[in-house]
């Protein structure tokens, strides 16, 4: 062999040698890509403002409109990729406070919430007329927050709002919808909001919503802020139902943004997954709302036609009965003038 040739052969090797781990590793698989982190959920719950009560009928929605569709209204585009609302609002709950807050801190455990918002879950432990079973005011609220205890997640709850100007309210029948006898005296109020504030002073990860004040401010026509916004109320009708106690879709949406924006400073959250913009709030909760607005308007469509079509048989029924009613005459005025040509008494007598 010939140096040239030996030459020629050992740098063909050494360039074989030097590539064939460049293309095995070109030809290796790529390593999978790690998957997306899960949703943060958030589980609302608690009593009428969490369900939503009476928006229905501002909203022309097929049913009410719950907290969470409000804050689900707030997040950004990056903020629906990072949180999920889970809505467990139990309109019913001032009916049985102690069986429905166990069953809706049990629903978080199981579904493990990262963060549980509870801004009217105490509210008929200390409201409402008790039982000797299931007594309300102090020992009620002691009953509350034990249920609360059984979490392990970050906390969001609201304090004991004011509502005497709800006795001036009208409900679905006209009258208010509470009365005297289920509000703790002004005192027994105000000491169960030390309670409170003990409570989650003790607890690091639990935060109080200041329901109170935000329902004083409204009362009195005092500015209500939230980040760079500011509304102020002429009347408690700009942000609360006729009966004075619920917020309206515009009260509840400051509720939402209210409740965001202590929500953007508990672990794992930030400012950047929500907006405070009432207007693209109240736009993007139109979004959210319209299936079930179409939903409606359909039924109400249906509805409408069937009601149609009922009056338009009875109609129909009705025009016969005149028909035969006119024909029975007809047949009865010709009889009685055949007779009498023929000179037949009409009635015999005696």
């Amino acid at each position: 062999m010939t140096s040239i040739f030996r030459l020629a052969l050992t740098a063909a090797v050494l360039l074989v040698g030097s590539t064939a781990p460049a293309a095995a590793a070109q030809d290796a698989p790529s390593p999978p890509a790690p998957p997306a982190p899960s949703p943060l959920r958030v589980y609302t719950v608690g009593a009428s403002v969490s369900a939503g009560f009476g928006l229905s009928a501002e909203l022309a929605t097929e049913k009410d409109v719950a907290l969470a569709v409000f804050l689900e209204a707030v997040l950004t585009e990056r903020g629906r990729e990072r949180v999920t609302f889970v809505d467990e609002g139990e309109g019913w709950f001032f009916n049985a406070p102690y069986k429905s807050g166990a069953k809706l801190v049990d629903a978080a455990i199981e579904g493990e919430a990262d963060l549980v918002v509870g801004v009217d879950f105490l509210f008929w432990y200390a409201y409402g007329n008790g039982s000797r079973i299931s007594p309300r005011r102090a020992k009620g609220l002691e009953a509350g927050l034990r249920q609360l205890e059984r979490l392990q997640c970050p906390l969001i709850i609201g304090d004991l709002p004011d509502i005497s100007h709800a006795l001036k309210g009208s409900g679905p029948f006209g009258a208010p919808i509470v009365n005297r006898s289920m509000f703790p005296s002004s005192e027994e109020r105000l000491a169960m909001n030390d309670t409170i504030r003990a409570w989650a002073e003790a607890r690091p990860e639990v935060r109080v919503l200041p329901l109170a004040d935000l329902m004083r401010r409204y009362v009195e026509s005092k500015p209500v802020k939230v980040r760079d916004l500011e509304w102020k109320v002429s009347s408690l009708g700009e942000a609360l139902q006729k009966d004075l106690l619920h917020p309206n879709a515009r009260g509840t949406a400051w509720v939402a943004m209210i409740i965001a924006d202590e929500i953007s400073a508990v672990r794992g959250f930030d400012g950047g997954d929500f907006r405070f913009d009432e207007e693209e709030v109240i736009g993007q909760l139109g979004e959210l709302t319209r299936p079930s607005r179409e939903r409606r308007a359909e039924k109400e469509r249906r509805r409408a036609e069937r009601k149609a079509k009922r009056e338009a048989r009875a109609r129909e029924k009705d025009e016969d009965k005149q028909e035969e009613r006119r024909s029975e005459e007809d047949r009865s005025g010709k009889d009685r003038s055949g007779k009498e040509e023929q000179g037949e008494p009409l009635a015999s007598s005696r």
